[in-house]
């Protein structure tokens, strides 16, 4: 056994290639508390902008969270409304949503948002654990990439899915990985397994790493065993409870309406890899800059992969495999569904800095001196395109401003009274107004609109398909006192002349108008029953 950098190296029986052994010195978790502070000042940063904690800033966060605070006052996903994702994050979020009870909607929200910018900080010192054993550079880079990584700062700015799946997935992958190969432990394999599987419990996408790690195991079926033992756990303790319940709306809304989306206009390969790849922050760069940037990053991995390995005679070890195969499987799911959106990204962003940081830990100048050059350049070259990325980020979110302000949540509370039964199809507005709960229980407890439109209609959203939305709207209006609509409602009820009819019939304006009318629909604002 050989000490070098303060890493303990063994060979590998099957294959005499060194593996690292977790022996860290000090100075890997110095890097990895400098990058984790960086991040957490990033994400954090975005909370303290105006609006971000208890403002409105997104859709799906009030979904998110919502599906909780109706869980907590007896309403359950699946069976009594719909819910597209799976209940990890409600189950989660069960706590925060019984104390906002106490503290009001909105507040509890900004609990949830500040404890989503925390699991997704925690990510960044996961990444670092993971490759710690590959010496500081490779834990810098690591940490450092998921610090700035642009689709997950968005993702971390208010309570959304990926953060959470990320935690559950690194997690995972800490306790199935023990350097650089997989674990001997039972329990370790086992309680990866667990955390996979509570990860796709959170979104469904978690699939993906989970069955990179099971490819990994094929040939040790025993192992593969207790793996697949441990996901099972994971997700049958927050997914048995609701599958009891509602066992075809839970398949409905999570499996079937995911699925069966369909969609003329698929949106084009390149946007997307352009924000994989982190060019977001770059809006001025031409299609044909962005596409030789994306080619040079793919090229630049395999090769540094192909010269890392050739530098220290040995072949790719377990964990390498499992970043390599896992970012092209991700990418290649990323680039699957028929609609996209950049905190989507965020799930690729733990594989990417994985696989950017991973051969730089190969080169040991302490053993070959040639490789100190190398070595060098490659550190000087992250660090300083993580601090101008740092630099880009924290000036993008100095502009960061809520999409509506506390004002209106303020002018809201004014105009709608406690307890009223408020009908709406952005659930954001009626909780940063404190008006998410009513007191009427016959009130539609609906909170996701556009999941109930793609669940009404089998995810086709066109032609006949929309008279069942229509009608679920139809008879949610003739009880509500109050409708508060948001301008670009169109894509999210389905409106005909009839239903435009009775509402303009049955409500009037009362204030916060909010934006231009849609062609068919009313435009958005507050309306008070007639």
């Amino acid at each position: 056994m050989a000490i070098r950098y303060g890493i303990a190296m063994t060979r590998a029986p099957e294959s005499g290639v060194p593996l690292g052994r977790i022996e860290t010195p000090r100075l890997v978790y110095a890097v990895i508390g400098v990058c984790t502070a960086a991040g957490a000042f990033l994400r954090f940063y975005q909370l303290a902008r105006p609006g971000y904690l208890l403002g409105l800033t997104e859709y799906d966060d009030s979904v998110n969270f919502g599906n909780a605070l109706r869980l907590v006052s007896g309403v359950i996903p699946y069976r009594d409304f719909v819910a597209v994702q799976p209940p990890g994050t409600t189950v989660l979020m069960a706590p925060v949503a019984l104390l906002a009870k106490g503290t009001g909607v909105a507040w509890g929200l900004a609990v949830a948002r500040i404890l989503t910018a925390a699991a997704d900080t925690a990510c960044v010192a996961l990444l670092g654990l993971l490759v710690r054993h590959r010496g500081p550079v490779a834990a810098g880079i690591a940490c450092g990439i998921y610090a700035v990584y642009p689709d997950a700062l968005i993702a971390a700015h208010t309570f959304m899915l990926e953060p959470w799946l990320n935690l559950f997935c690194l997690l995972g992958a800490l306790a199935v990985f023990d350097g650089d190969r997989l674990a001997d432990s039972t329990r370790r394999l086992a309680w990866g397994g667990a955390a996979f599987g509570f990860a796709v419990a959170v979104k469904l996408w978690a699939v993906v790493p989970l069955a990179v790690v099971g490819l990994l195991l094929l040939r040790r079926p025993r192992r593969l065993g207790l793996l697949a033992a441990g996901a099972a756990a994971g997700l049958a303790v927050p997914v048995l409870p609701f599958l009891a319940a509602a066992p075809t709306g839970l398949i409905k809304d999570v499996v079937v309406t995911q699925y069966l989306r369909a969609d003329a206009h698929h949106q084009p390969s390149l946007p997307r890899l352009t924000d994989l790849a982190g060019l977001s922050l770059f809006p001025h760069l031409s299609s044909r800059a962005t596409a030789v940037i994306v080619l040079a990053i793919a090229a630049l991995a395999a090769a540094g992969y192909l010269a890392a390995c050739w530098a220290g005679a040995r072949r790719p070890a377990p964990l390498d495999a499992y970043a390599l195969i896992g970012v092209v499987a991700v990418v290649a799911m990323l680039l699957w569904p028929y609609d996209y959106w950049p905190h989507y990204g965020a799930v690729a962003g733990p594989f990417i800095a994985l696989v950017l940081a991973l051969p730089a830990g190969l080169l040991r100048p302490a053993e070959h001196r040639r490789q100190l050059v190398p070595l060098l350049a490659v550190s000087a070259a992250a660090a300083l395109l993580i601090a101008s990325v740092g630099e880009r980020q924290f000036a993008a979110e100095s502009q960061l401003q809520a999409s509506i302000s506390m004002t209106v949540a303020a002018r809201a509370d004014q105009l709608i009274p406690p307890g009223a039964c408020v009908v709406t199809d952005y659930s954001s507005l009626t909780i940063s107004a404190d008006r998410f709960f009513p007191a009427a229980a016959d009130c539609p407890v609906m909170v996701d609109s556009y999941g109930t439109l793609l669940a009404t209609t089998g995810g086709r959203k066109s032609g006949q398909d929309l008279r069942a939305d229509t009608a679920l709207w139809r008879s949610q209006f003739a009880v509500a006192s109050y409708v508060w609509l948001e301008w670009d409602n169109e894509g999210r009820i389905a409106w005909t002349p009839a239903l435009h009819t009775y509402f303009t019939s049955h409500f009037r304006l009362l204030g916060l108008v909010n934006g231009p009318g849609a062609r068919d629909a009313p435009e958005g604002g507050l309306y008070v029953r007639r």
